[in-house]
């Protein structure tokens, strides 16, 4: 394999063989109730042979599926569905987030855990933010500019939860979070939309709907989440200094910044909302999974992303046409940018998946007939997670620790 599509350094390939997955998840939904639909899920419904990141593939997919829905029906997220769309997309994310905790206690159950199953499922839920955004955004018909609010309401919090991991070394989930409660609300709001239509969420004044406020609301509970984990982190004893962890916000912060400008300056956000929100999402999608890759590996943070000069070219593209100076049309440069978008992508997720599977010796889809040892070194929950578990300390444990 070439260097340059090595993305794990010879250190984080190293350090893989200290590998332990920590994660406590506290959500209210998913001690009370949906653990126990989780459960006979993994135990009843679940072949011993399926591979857990197929599970995982099956729930993006899932998504894919909510997300054309949204393509169709909603083409400028302001449209006026039939009922049914709605309680099918509430289908969908509820199969989304079934097979989303049931591939962990499959991995758990055939004892097939690994750093890259760990990887798979973070990087599958970053690709997810901006088409939850977008479908939800289509619900409550508020349109593209608050579609956009919305991704930026999703970018951060997912962001600085794995940041904060990333020096607390364990993943802890709040009682109220969005891999829970927040999928439970959209599910809630799908199918009030089936029942009562799209109009509900239209009731207010023209700027000021109730789906406008909705999303406000979402934006203050995303504020909180933000501050919880910088909070957090920088109570941190024995971390580096405050500092240093703020640099590596760096590519994301300059990602952050060019979207908005391209988003102030751009007529496609308006003109092409799901082509523009589609490829600041995936280029997010990639940052994320490449900052999941090195918090996994214990590897150090880069501080610039080759991909971030094409769209800060798109971005100076706009600047031009909205000063008046002729330039690139902005439509083909976007379908570009998206197209780099999608490849870059897939080679991060195609030799990454390769350099994880050579060195642990084994296949991303499908796993020895129920194995009785972990196939990787450190594959396991934590022992003292463990016994925190069994002591009644934790409560519930994320289930993202497979194969």
């Amino acid at each position: 394999m070439q260097s340059y599509f090595r993305y794990i350094t010879d250190k984080g390939i190293a350090n893989l063989e200290h590998y332990s997955y920590s994660g406590v998840d506290n959500s209210f939904c998913a001690k009370h109730f949906l653990k126990h639909w989780w459960n006979f899920g993994v135990e009843r419904l679940t072949p011993i042979w399926l591979a857990p990141n197929l599970i995982t593939l099956f729930g993006l997919f899932c998504n894919i599926g909510m997300y054309l829905i949204a393509y169709f029906m909603f083409p400028t997220l302001t449209e006026a569905a039939p009922r049914w769309p709605y309680f099918i997309i509430a289908l969908l994310i509820f199969a989304y987030q079934t097979l989303d905790n049931i591939d962990g206690k499959q991995a758990r159950r055939t004892k097939s855990s690994s750093p890259l199953g760990e990887l798979f499922d973070h990087c599958c839920d970053a690709l997810s933010v901006a088409m939850f955004a977008i479908v939800m955004s289509g619900t409550i018909r508020v349109g593209p500019i608050w579609a956009f609010v919305s991704c930026i309401i999703g970018f951060w919090p997912f962001y600085l939860a794995h940041w904060e991991e990333y020096h607390a070394g364990i993943l802890v989930l709040g009682e109220f979070n969005g891999p829970t409660e927040a999928q439970v609300l959209f599910i809630i709001i799908e199918l009030i939309t089936g029942i009562f239509t799209s109009d509900i969420w239209t009731v207010g004044p023209t700027n000021f709907t109730l789906g406008n406020i909705l999303i406000i609301l979402m934006a203050l509970a995303a504020i909180y989440s933000i501050y919880t984990n910088v909070h957090n982190t920088f109570k941190l004893p024995n971390r580096m200094p405050f500092t240093k962890c703020l640099m590596q916000l760096t590519p994301f912060t300059i990602f952050f910044v060019l979207i908005i400008i391209w988003a102030s300056t751009s007529a496609m956000l308006e003109s092409q909302p799901h082509l523009f929100i589609m490829t600041i999402g995936i280029i997010f999608g990639y940052l994320q999974s490449r900052f999941i890759t090195q918090r996994v590996c214990h590897d150090d943070c880069k501080m610039f992303y080759p991909i971030l000069i094409p769209l800060a070219l798109c971005v100076f593209n706009s600047i031009l046409i909205r000063g008046g100076v002729h330039s690139i049309s902005e439509l083909p440069l976007l379908w570009c940018m998206f197209a780099l978008a999608c490849v870059q992508f897939l080679l991060f997720a195609y030799f990454t998946t390769h350099q994880l599977c050579d060195h642990l010796k084994i296949k991303v889809f499908t796993i020895p007939y129920y194995s009785q040892q972990p196939t990787s070194p450190g594959a396991e929950v934590s022992a003292s997670l463990l016994n925190a578990i069994e002591e009644g300390q934790v409560e519930h444990v994320d289930d993202d620790d497979k194969i």
